[in-house]
């Protein structure tokens, strides 16, 4: 009986508690650094955010991120880049010749910035990916989203963020 109860109040820890972005909270602001780019150009990622806009966090090695670009360039046209942001980090990226690389296979124009370092990986918390944090855009975190998405939660979402 102590058994199933220990699992129990494991289990219900584990979905009370979102382990993948546990450096994010809905409803602060989100954590602004300046990162480096496709072509090493040191860019503060606060700056583009002026509109609802989503962080999606992703690496190169993982087979569900490359899905969500794919959503991400769908609802990019469909909602127009004048109305939503999109920004990407690369948490296993140390550079740009990774993300220059990730960008190319991907065929994504939205800005995309190595995160794979000590003082991001430990703010954000990333435990893994893919991750999409939606803020307003006055970049406060409205909603996290961790691992998939659906093309229509996105979309759902996408519009929360716009009413």
């Amino acid at each position: 009986m102590n058994a199933r109860l220990s699992a129990l109040t494991l289990i219900v820890i584990l979905i009370a508690t979102p382990a993948y972005a546990v450096g994010m909270k809905e409803g602060q602001p989100f954590p602004l650094f300046t990162m480096a780019d496709e072509n090493n150009k040191m860019t503060d990622i606060g700056t583009l955010i002026d509109k609802p806009t989503i962080v999606y966090f992703t690496h190169n090695s993982c087979h569900y991120c490359t899905q969500i670009i794919v959503l991400l360039k769908r609802a990019e046209v469909k909602f127009g880049a004048k109305n939503i942001g999109i920004i990407g980090i690369n948490i296993m990226a140390k550079d740009g010749k990774m993300v220059k690389s990730y960008k190319k296979d991907m065929g994504f124009t939205f800005p995309m910035f190595a995160g794979n370092r000590d003082d991001v990986l430990n703010t954000y918390k990333v435990n893994y990916v893919p991750v999409l944090v939606f803020m307003d855009s006055g970049k406060t975190v409205k909603r996290i989203i961790g691992h998939y998405i659906h093309e229509k939660e996105l979309h759902g979402y996408i519009k929360e963020m716009l009413k």
